[in-house]
């Protein structure tokens, strides 16, 4: 995999255009992550991001927006549906199984079918057809090239990830929109594997052979708009470095959000020890238990707000009785679970 790929600043502005326009509030987003350096008059000139900036900043938006589309479609995307077929993406055995499955729940989450399979005796390829597709930048070609082409990538980092390395194996062609330039954006640095532009739809293009094999399992997959950019980011991680160097708050709280709950298993992942990990933190006034207490307290105001029952959150996020749950949310928000509820019935909670 090519680890100089890269994005520019400028290319994000639409992504978070579309999220301030949405009612997410950009300024605290970025500096929630680690990325507020991006807010300074001249960053626009000089820096670079990775794909893992990118996308870590996008699903930042989607977390908060709960929408896989980060808001760059007019249509809210619906998860319900799509059950079933996630747990037959968790039990796919071959890479041809999970390019069928998540081509169906995708199409489901959408509500139209914009993404099918073509199997042959020498190919299985997976083409995603954004032409009726409800962007909400329609009239400029080029914001919608990228945003196509970062949506193949994260589907190849996606089925790359599920299959245990097996997609980057079976790769055998890339097909893009966008009419061939001879200098790349630097995105599209990502792929090595041959190329075509100017084509009428994305594709994915794996060998047949290699396509039908045993897959690696690499664990259960969760296809809410969180579960897939936390599989996305953590896939990336793991394979590129980032240009630029982000928070130990930031990065911890990736791997929390992936459901790493150890503190140990955490500092093993960043090649550090638990001893550096907990110094690291309290320089940046956090600590460990803290972004965990945050990661529940967020996923507890998201299911809140989705008009789940108090009784329910607890359970779902494991305290120990309703009691236990009421005490550490009026710690984090100043009010108990069901005052907050009450409240965000009348006036929505800010993204």
């Amino acid at each position: 995999m090519a680890h100089q790929a890269f994005i520019t600043p400028q290319q994000i502005q639409p992504l978070l255009h579309e999220a301030t326009r949405a009612g997410v509030q950009i300024e605290t987003v970025l500096k929630s992550i680690g990325y507020d350096y991006l807010l300074a008059p001249k960053s626009n000139e000089t820096a670079k991001l990775s794909l893992f900036d990118f996308f870590r900043i996008e699903g930042e938006i989607a977390r908060r927006l709960d929408d896989l589309t980060a808001h760059l479609s007019e249509r809210k995307l619906t998860y319900e549906t799509g059950a079933f077929v996630t747990a037959q993406v968790n039990q796919s055995t071959t890479l041809c199984d999970a390019i069928t499955d998540l081509a169906r729940h995708f199409n489901m989450m959408h509500g139209e079918h914009y993404n099918t399979v073509r199997v042959t005796d020498r190919t299985v390829t997976l083409i995603i057809n954004d032409s009726a597709f409800p962007y909400t930048m329609k009239d400029d070609p080029e914001k919608i090239h990228f945003v196509g082409e970062c949506v193949i990538i994260q589907v190849f980092c996606l089925l790359d990830s599920l299959s245990g390395g097996l997609a980057e194996r079976a790769l055998k062609r890339v097909s893009v929109k966008r009419p061939a330039r001879h200098q790349l954006p630097g995105h599209l640095l990502f792929w090595n594997a041959p190329m075509m532009f100017g084509q009428t739809a994305y594709e994915l293009t794996f060998d047949h052979a290699l396509a039908h094999a045993p897959m690696t399992k690499t664990g259960e997959i969760d296809l809410s708009s969180e579960g897939v950019f936390s599989r996305v980011i953590a896939y990336l991680e793991r394979r590129a470095p980032r240009l630029e160097s982000h928070s130990f708050k930031s990065r911890t709280l990736d791997f929390i959000r992936a459901g790493v709950l150890q503190q140990d298993l955490v500092a093993q992942k960043l090649s550090i020890s638990v001893a550096t990990l907990r110094r690291r933190l309290d320089e940046e006034q956090t600590s460990f238990r803290n972004l965990v207490n945050q990661h529940r307290m967020e996923e507890a105001t998201k299911l809140l707000d989705k008009g789940h029952s108090v009784s329910h959150v607890s359970d779902l996020l494991n305290y120990s009785d309703v009691r236990a749950f009421n005490r550490a949310f009026k710690r984090w928000k100043g009010e108990t679970p069901a005052q907050y509820s009450q409240r965000s019935r009348i006036s929505p909670a800010p993204a």
